[in-house]
């Protein structure tokens, strides 16, 4: 009997090593096509990587994060069927991993793109659970910067959010979380000092400079974006703002 109980537990542990050789393979797959930028061919990788070791939380990361670019390189109404499928392995994430910041970002970020394709009244409801669920992100790890930029950007729309949304959110649901462009510049910058290499951070930098008039910064952060390298998918996107912006404000 003992004989087989040991025999049982040396067939677990090689199968459980081969799972994850197996998985490390198809995450430095997905990773290659990451790394090119290729967010679809990753999301297929992670994907399959995720199927093989359901739970692990690096395959569940990177998931959640390759829906999400994948959404965004559609950027149509179609988009939102792979922000759906992020926000809900990223509830599933912070059910299996309450202590890790990165489940937190991801559902603010998930939820966050989906705000973005909804009308206003669904978009106020939605954008709730971004200032919580990155709050919170913030507080587990206040170094990851991502959190900060989502943050920053928020503090922004909520501050300039027009008068009827403001007024729905009230009466709806007592309001929405304070947030001025003060809160924005401050959660942007604090971003920019955990990362200055990337350049969305200085595009939004630019954004709320210019949203409180101050715009020698705006200009001197939108050449920033211009002149950082490429550091994400959405980055020619952002350059290509940066420079009508610096354009339309002569810098």
């Amino acid at each position: 009997m003992r004989v087989l109980i040991v025999s049982f537990f040396i067939v677990i542990t090689a199968s459980l090593a081969v799972a994850q050789d197996d998985l490390q393979t198809v995450l430095k797959a997905g990773d290659e096509y990451y790394a090119m930028f290729d967010n679809a061919k990753a999301l297929e990788e992670y994907k399959n990587a995720h199927l093989a070791v359901p739970g692990n939380f690096e395959a569940t990361l990177k998931t959640i994060r390759a829906y999400i670019d994948t959404g965004e390189d559609i950027d149509s109404k179609e988009s939102e069927e792979f922000y759906l499928k992020a926000a809900s392995n990223a509830q599933m994430m912070i059910e299996n991993f309450p202590d890790r910041a990165e489940s937190y970002y991801y559902l603010a970020l998930a939820n966050g793109k989906i705000a973005e394709l909804r009308g206003g009244k669904e978009k106020v409801k939605l954008s709730r659970s971004i200032e919580v669920n990155a709050s919170k992100a913030v507080k587990i790890d206040p170094n990851l910067f991502r959190p900060h930029l989502l943050l920053g950007i928020y503090y922004r729309e909520i501050a300039n959010l027009n008068w009827f949304l403001k007024a729905f959110a009230k009466t709806f649901f007592g309001g929405l979380p304070d947030g001025t462009n003060e809160d924005s510049l401050r959660e942007l910058l604090k971003s920019a000092e955990l990362n200055d290499k990337f350049p969305r951070i200085f595009y939004e930098l630019g954004l709320t400079y210019d949203t409180m008039g101050k715009k020698d910064e705006a200009v001197k952060n939108l050449r920033i974006t211009l002149m950082l390298p490429k550091a994400d998918h959405l980055d020619d996107r952002y350059k290509k703002k940066a420079r009508e912006l610096l354009k339309k404000m002569g810098g």
